[in-house]
């Protein structure tokens, strides 16, 4: 990788993009774009905000998850940026604050003004076990994510994926996390109002179920407790009748992430995947997926930069054909994977490709305003900034949905597709004996 980052970042580039009609973004930031540099390139931290501990970079990599910042953009875009990396050393963008509050400044252009997100409360607290309690979830873009198992599935057989650090993360004992410790620390993210939906995403693997049955104890107490969202990401179960107890279970929205779509690439760099689950698998059970659940409730995501931009093209057409919705990361390298040499994309270059995952979601309808919010990757409702004017409706259904009565309206209508549906799909897994 080079040292001085990816190329064009300056601000030229970051307003506008290659996919925008120019009457749209002429002379205009476009935040999407900058936060596709920052989650490449990373922030400097100036001298004032770790000396006053205001976005201090924790000692351990994991600490408070402490090697990214949060911060929101313009136009309400989130952005975790990556912090205290050998990437982060050269990056042309330096996080600072000044009497009018935070701002990130680049190296070629004027300063734009952002919000810092302060790490939550509790995640200075303890369970009564005594496990601090961001060891057992944190917040990112008001999801507070959780995996209650100990490592990876697939790394444990010796087929971890290249780019990932899940095999190095464990909870000390290596035993799963008890349920009681995992409903206090949502109980305390929910009270201070850090996170609106609960999003269990484990490496956990089991051939027949994917991890579902797993986690399933964890959901059902959520879901007892708690009047909140509830999304999962896990590998694909061999058999169907998994997806449909999963939605049955009172899951919101599920992810069957291939992350690579090139046949090649994805036996390389993700052999667990590859080999133990396959390739068409991934298809089957999303496909399956997008019948049962509401419109852009089932997605997968693919990291950008890994394989060509075609091939990425391609998995945005197959995936919309079948009502999915493709979220796109671009590759970061991390210090501690196999694939930390490997150059991340030019984010100048990503402009038509976000345009056209945009273009094909609308075109598919498949709804755009569930999924909205990732720190560290786009989703097509964030694509609307390479689209240009046809994106306006967009905006404003977004805008509702960020409030506290557009949330509560999701979870509304989800209990009450849930209740016309869940007889249904009761009986198609009570039929198969699970």
């Amino acid at each position: 990788m080079a040292e001085s980052g990816p190329a064009g970042t300056g601000y030229a580039s970051l307003s506008g993009g290659r996919g925008s009609s120019a009457a749209e973004t002429e002379g205009r930031l476009n935040p999407v774009r900058l936060k596709l540099a920052l989650s490449v390139c990373g922030v400097r931290l100036s001298e004032r905000l770790v000396r006053e501990g205001l976005v201090a970079p924790m000692q351990q990599a994991r600490d408070f998850a402490g090697r990214d910042v949060e911060i929101v953009l313009p136009e309400g875009i989130v952005a975790r940026c990556p912090v205290a990396t050998k990437t982060t050393e050269h990056s042309p963008f330096l996080l600072d604050v000044d009497e009018d509050g935070a701002r990130v400044a680049c190296d070629s252009g004027p300063a734009v003004r952002v919000r810092i997100v302060p790490p939550p409360r509790f995640y200075h607290m303890t369970t009564r076990s005594g496990t601090p309690m961001w060891q057992v979830g944190t917040v990112h873009a008001g999801c507070i994510s959780i995996d209650p198992a100990a490592t990876c599935g697939l790394a444990a057989r010796g087929m971890g994926c290249g780019f990932c650090t899940l095999a190095q993360t464990t909870n000390g004992s290596g035993a799963a996390r008890p349920v009681g410790e995992v409903l206090e620390v949502i109980s305390a993210a929910l009270a201070e109002g850090a996170a609106e939906i609960v999003y269990f995403n484990t490496g956990h693997f089991e051939p027949d179920d994917g991890g579902f049955a797993f986690l399933e104890p964890y959901i059902a107490a959520v879901r007892k407790h708690f009047e909140v969202l509830v999304a999962v990401q896990i590998h694909p179960p061999r058999k169907d009748r998994w997806i449909d107890r999963t939605y049955a279970a009172g899951v919101d929205a599920i992810s069957y992430s291939l992350e690579v779509f090139d046949p090649a690439v994805l036996s390389e760099l993700c052999r667990g995947r590859h080999e133990l689950i396959g390739r068409e698998r991934y298809f089957e059970a999303l496909e399956r997926a997008a019948r049962i659940f509401p419109s852009g409730a089932v997605w997968s995501d693919l990291i950008v930069g890994l394989e060509p931009i075609e091939s990425t093209r391609r998995a945005i057409d197959r995936l919309t054909e079948m009502g999915v919705l493709p979220v796109l990361s671009p590759f970061r390298p991390l210090d501690e994977t196999p694939l930390r040499n490997l150059p991340p994309p030019d984010p100048d270059d990503l402009g038509p490709l976000y345009a056209y995952l945009y273009e094909k979601v609308r075109q598919a309808r498949i709804n755009v305003q569930f999924l909205r919010d990732l720190g560290s990757a786009v989703t097509p409702i964030e694509a609307r900034f390479f689209a240009g004017a046809e994106a306006k409706l967009d905006v404003a259904a977004s805008d509702l949905l960020r409030s506290k009565l557009g949330a509560r309206a999701v979870r509304s209508l989800a209990e009450l597709r849930r209740r016309l549906r869940v007889r249904r799909v009761s009986d198609s897994f009570d039929a198969s004996h699970l």
